[in-house]
């Protein structure tokens, strides 16, 4: 199978199942927000930040390293998985205790820190679920990866829906996530082994001391990304209380979804990437030229049309409660498209062996970031957090763009960048005049925004190249992109 198909199938194979993953846990969390009080919310809300913060503390970037090196050397999965493994538990526990720590310093209430640890326990048990993921996303069979999220979601929806209308609460509701995380991560253990990995105890202490040597800028610029992502949250919850928490989450974990997105298509091209850095540069730079010219096209409609549908949006899904989101959501809409970007120049410094490069830019943006929730929030609160999302990505960008210019291709994103916005365009005046309802002007608006821009010529002749390739049936011998 060409690169193009196999890069096409695992896209296709990843977006459906984070497709029908966020579906089902939009409307999880909808319920959710519905169901259980605004505190009660807030408080759930600020476990799993806190938790997405914690949880990269454990993984220390193992997963995408053993992505990059299993992708260039297959017959490396069996001492990088166990040994892995070790090193994640240990990490794992230490992390976990660091939490209840700075639970019991922080005087956090009991009944918060409950929600926190078993969210936590939840989390723990995942990455190791994701380092299942890691071996699949590397032997690019994404296949399997996409299968065990759609199990997880229904049982865990379906589980979730039952505990919120029986009205069990937000512990309860809190445990059910325990519960489906750990029989998704036996389904990974029996597919792994009967595939991929050999698992045997062989353990190498010297090994794992290179795979936290090697994962260690992976891991900082997770723990920086954590930080930027999700600090907002928790300070919020600290400055400004529950109710506040609740209101930003709506808005956040709605724009969070969105970026499904640039995750799938990004996982499906890294090991590619990983691979060609060492094989066939040109192919590498013709992928990083396309998929940034694939990824604004895509993700600029989105924020666009996200802005100008917020009030609809919150309200349809989550009543007038939450009318206060809306403000939140138009502001961290904007954020989105430059997400895409980030995404794609992120994992690209990773494949070209630039992690070093991404660390500092992480961390200089969690820093950033920080600085700029410590100013905004006390004062102007859910506002506050969400102008700091927006120009903290806005840095980050520059920071990816001045990397991958120097250490890979300097991409002329000028060249693109007035199509997609006259489409834009055309779309906002389809949305501002046609007074349709929601659900037939999300379909009409993409319909409208990617018809300016064919009709524009937007795409080139080998961007119809690599779709023709991905239509044709059979196979392609020449393993490139840009046959």
């Amino acid at each position: 199978m060409s690169t193009v198909k196999r890069i096409y199938h695992n896209i296709m194979f990843l977006s459906s199942a984070e497709a029908v993953s966020k579906v089902l846990q939009f409307v999880l969390m909808v319920y959710a927000a519905r169901i259980l009080d605004q505190a009660s919310f807030g408080k759930f809300s600020f476990a799993l930040s806190l938790s997405f913060i914690a949880i990269i503390l454990a993984d220390l970037g193992i997963n995408n390293l053993l992505i990059r090196e299993i992708a260039r050397d297959k017959k490396s999965v069996n001492k990088y998985f166990i040994n892995a493994f070790v090193v994640k538990l240990v990490f794992a526990l230490v992390t976990y205790l660091f939490v209840i720590v700075l639970l019991n310093v922080l005087g956090y209430p009991q009944d918060t820190r409950y929600v926190v640890y078993i969210i936590w326990i939840f989390t723990i048990i995942s990455t190791f679920t994701d380092l299942f993921y890691s071996v699949f996303r590397a032997f690019e069979r994404m296949f399997f990866d996409a299968l065990i999220k759609i199990l997880r979601m229904v049982i865990l929806t379906s589980i979730g829906l039952y505990v919120l209308f029986s009205g069990y609460g937000v512990v309860v509701f809190s445990f059910t996530f325990i519960f489906a995380e750990a029989l998704m991560l036996i389904i990974a253990y029996f597919i792994a082994s009967n595939k991929f990995i050999q698992i045997k105890l062989t353990l190498n202490w010297d090994f794992m001391k290179s795979i936290v040597k090697k994962a260690l800028p992976f891991g900082l610029a997770f723990v920086f990304s954590a930080i930027y992502f999700y600090i907002g949250t928790v300070m919020l919850s600290k400055f400004r209380g529950d109710v506040e928490v609740a209101i930003y989450s709506v808005a956040y974990q709605l724009a969070l979804a969105i970026l499904f997105i640039p995750t799938v298509y990004v996982n499906a091209i890294y090991p590619v990437m990983s691979r060609y850095f060492k094989t066939a540069k040109n192919d590498l730079i013709f992928i990083y030229k396309k998929s940034f010219k694939y990824l604004y096209i895509i993700g600029l409609p989105i924020s666009v049309g996200t802005y100008f549908l917020a009030d609809r949006i919150i309200v349809s899904f989550y009543g007038q409660e939450y009318t206060s989101s809306i403000i939140a959501l138009q502001i961290i809409s904007w954020f989105l498209f430059i997400k895409f970007l980030n995404y794609l120049m992120g994992f690209g410094l990773a494949s070209i062996n630039q992690q070093n490069r991404r660390m500092f830019s992480q961390g200089s943006t969690a820093v950033f970031n920080v600085i700029l929730n410590l100013i905004l929030i006390p004062s102007m609160g859910v506002v506050g957090a969400a102008v700091a999302a927006f120009f903290t990505e806005i840095f980050l960008f520059i920071l990816y763009y001045w990397y991958m210019s120097k250490y890979l291709y300097t991409f002329n994103f000028l060249k693109i960048l007035l199509k997609p916005i006259i489409a834009s365009a055309a779309m906002v005046a389809f949305i501002v005049y046609s007074g349709l309802g929601l659900i037939l002007i999300i379909p009409l608006s993409a319909v409208v925004y990617f018809a300016v821009i064919f009709i524009l010529k937007t795409f080139e002749e080998d961007d119809y190249k690599i779709m023709k390739k991905i239509l044709i049936k059979g196979e392609v011998k020449e393993d490139t992109l840009l046959d």
